[in-house]
C-alpha cells in the first residue's frame, strides 16, 4: 500500500516526524496561502527530501471549503491557487462557523458552480478530502461536498470519531465501491485536529483499519495526521507498505 499523511499544524515539532518516514510518501500540509506553503515545504525538504509535499489550502472564515464559504473568499483562494501548479488538497466540509450556512444559503448555488469549475479545470492535480457518502450520497452532492468529477477522492474514515453503527455502515460502503484505484482512504485520528477533541485511534484499531482497507482492495491511505506518528504506529505501517 501507499501510505501518505495529512499535517494540519506544520510546526517544527510536527515536521520533525518526517524523519520517521523512510518510504515513498506524500504529505499534505495545511496552510493559509501558497507563500506559506512554500515556506513550510522548504523546511520539510531540509528534513526529508524523499517525500513529496502537497498544498492543503485553508480558506478564510470557514476553514474548510464548501458552497457555504463566502463567495469572495472562494474567488480569492482559487485565483491564488491557479498561479500554483503543484498538487492540491481540496477539503470539502461544512464551515467550522455554522452561522455561515445561514449567511450564505442564498449564494449556495453560485458558490457550488465556482467550486465545480475549479475542480474541473484542475482535476489532474487535485485530491478532494470528503466524507464517505454511504447513507447520504445524494445529500452530500446536494450540499456541494461531493462532485462527479474525476479527481482522486480521499474518503475520510476516522473510525475513532464514529459510532459503531456508522463504522459498520462506512465499512459496508467502502467494500462495495467500484474502481477503488480512484480513491484513497483517510484513516485516523492519531493526533488532535482543529476541533481539539478528536478521539485518538489506538495502535490496535489502527492496524485493524489498515487491514480492512487492504482486504477490500484499496491501495492508498492518507493518515491524519503526521504529528501523531511514533515508533508504535511506524511498526504497524511497515507491515502494509508495498
Amino acid at each position: 500500500m501507499q501510505i501518505d499523511f495529512y499535517e494540519e499544524f506544520p510546526t517544527k515539532e510536527n515536521l520533525k516526524k518526517l524523519k520517521l518516514i523512510n518510504w515513498e510518501s506524500k504529505v499534505f500540509i495545511a496552510v493559509n496561502s501558497v507563500e506559506e506553503f512554500q515556506k513550510f515545504e522548504k523546511q520539510a525538504k531540509r528534513i526529508n527530501k524523499k517525500i513529496t509535499y502537497a498544498c492543503w489550502p485553508i480558506i478564510k472564515n470557514s476553514y474548510w471549503i464548501s458552497p457555504f464559504s463566502n463567495t469572495k473568499d472562494l474567488i480569492e483562494l482559487f485565483k491564488e491557487l491557479n498561479k500554483y501548479d503543484n498538487h492540491l488538497l481540496i477539503d470539502l466540509e461544512l464551515p467550522i462557523k455554522k452561522i455561515l450556512i445561514l449567511k450564505n444559503i442564498f449564494w449556495y448555488l453560485k458558490n457550488k458552480k465556482i467550486i465545480k469549475k475549479f475542480l474541473i479545470e484542475n482535476r489532474k492535480r487535485i485530491t478532494t478530502a470528503q466524507f464517505p457518502s454511504s447513507l447520504i450520497s445524494l445529500f452530500m452532492k446536494f450540499l456541494g461536498l461531493d462532485y462527479n468529477i474525476k479527481t482522486e477522492k480521499s474518503l475520510m474514515w476516522y473510525s475513532s470519531m464514529d459510532s459503531s453503527f456508522m463504522n459498520k455502515n462506512i465499512k459496508k460502503h467502502l467494500s462495495k465501491l467500484k474502481n477503488k484505484n480512484n480513491y484513497s482512504i483517510g484513516l485516523g485520528t492519531i493526533a488532535l485536529g482543529v476541533l481539539g477533541d478528536e478521539p485518538i485511534l489506538s495502535p490496535e484499531n489502527f492496524e485493524k483499519d489498515l487491514q480492512f482497507v487492504k482486504t477490500v482492495g484499496f491501495n492508498k491511505v492518507i493518515i491524519f495526521r503526521l504529528g501523531g506518528l511514533n515508533k508504535e504506529y511506524i511498526k504497524i505501517i511497515k507491515r502494509f507498505l508495498k
